[in-house]
């Protein structure tokens, strides 16, 4: 307690002030009513028992639903590379009588709510028009001619962006929201299908790769951005350079993150790959299929040129479909010493 308190006129209250702020204090009526709150559960014991050995066993291989199979068997459908190995897919719609409404609205109120913030935040406007401009320089996303703009709600779909910093506070991602609503209160997100758990088990890779005489890591750089999305009209975007200049419509070129199906399409196209060079590639082809966390390789050998040859392998491979892996790093000094520093992640 300490020295301070107050009294309230005409009641018989005083607030006393304590090291942990203000209370109150006073005389209260004889009777009160409690509220008494009681849980029961039961559980029996077989229950309990299963519950255990579902926490103590590895996580098992589920069937696929109906709906995997048939995300499955669309891929297969409509999957293709160009003429530089680049893969190129197509979006798993479900077929469903519910249909996109209008979502540009709900796109350019997002964009104008980014623009407040960067009037107040100089860094995060400057790092998200430099991001927006590598997009367009790269061509990961296009200018809709003016006589493409006009098509039914339901043909296409506008995304609103937005940026998601990472724990420390100084970089962020730009994730495109497929889950926003569009007028008819369906999203992008509700009419995609996810696709079926394609990653490997985290518990048995990381037991695996432990296992391993040489460690080796390295990242997919822009894994989702190396893969062609052929329906653009449905990726959709609002950008201006600045608020004093008329807002322009784009379209993504490649699969956006924060759609719905693309980590189980940027996961197949992987696989897939490996599956098709895995004459070519025989080691990079079995790393690819049970070592890769997403875009994130853990992967290793018993003998340097065991590893030597993997690695080569693995960057020869990827590239035939356009993509780089990075950040290599090794408790072998002698593999490291053999990549080019750039590429390496120190």
């Amino acid at each position: 307690m300490l020295n301070r308190h107050l009294n309230v006129p005409g009641h018989s209250l005083t607030a006393m002030e304590t090291i942990f702020g203000w209370v109150v204090l006073g005389k209260t009526k004889l009777f009160c009513q409690r509220i008494i709150s009681n849980h029961a559960s039961y559980n029996a014991v077989e229950f309990q028992l299963d519950k255990f050995w579902q926490l103590e066993e590895l996580s098992e291989t589920k069937p696929f639903t109906n709906e995997e199979i048939a995300c499955e068997n669309h891929f297969k459908r409509t999957f293709t590379r160009d003429s530089t190995g680049r893969f190129a897919v197509k979006f798993p719609f479900r077929d469903s009588s519910d249909k996109l409404g209008s979502s540009k609205d709900i796109a350019v109120h997002r964009l104008q709510q980014i623009e407040r913030r960067f009037s107040k935040n100089q860094s995060l406007s400057d790092q998200y028009h430099k991001f927006m401009d590598d997009y367009l320089k790269l061509g990961h996303m296009e200018l809709i001619p003016e006589n493409e703009i006009d098509v039914p709600a339901s043909s296409s779909f506008y995304l609103p962006h937005h940026p998601v910093p990472n724990k420390n506070g100084d970089k962020f991602r730009v994730v495109f929201d497929g889950s926003a609503k569009s007028s008819s209160g369906i999203s992008l997100n509700d009419k995609i299908m996810v696709g079926p758990q394609l990653q490997t088990d985290l518990t048995t890779l990381l037991l695996r790769f432990r296992m391993h005489k040489i460690a080796i890591t390295a990242d997919l750089e822009k894994m989702y951005r190396q893969i062609t999305l052929h329906d653009s009209d449905f990726q959709r975007i609002v950008w201006c350079n600045s608020p004093f200049e008329p807002i322009q419509d784009f379209r993504l070129t490649r699969i956006a993150y924060g759609t719905a199906s693309a980590p189980y399409l940027a996961i197949k196209c992987l696989q897939q790959l490996a599956l098709n060079e895995s004459n070519n590639f025989p080691l990079a082809s079995k790393a690819a299929l049970k070592d890769f966390y997403v875009d994130d390789l853990m992967s290793g050998a018993n003998s340097l040129s065991e590893a030597l040859e993997l690695q080569n392998q693995l960057t020869q491979m990827v590239s035939s479909a356009g993509l780089v892996l990075r950040k290599w790093a090794s408790n072998c000094s002698e593999l490291l010493n053999s990549i080019d520093s750039d590429m390496r992640l120190f």
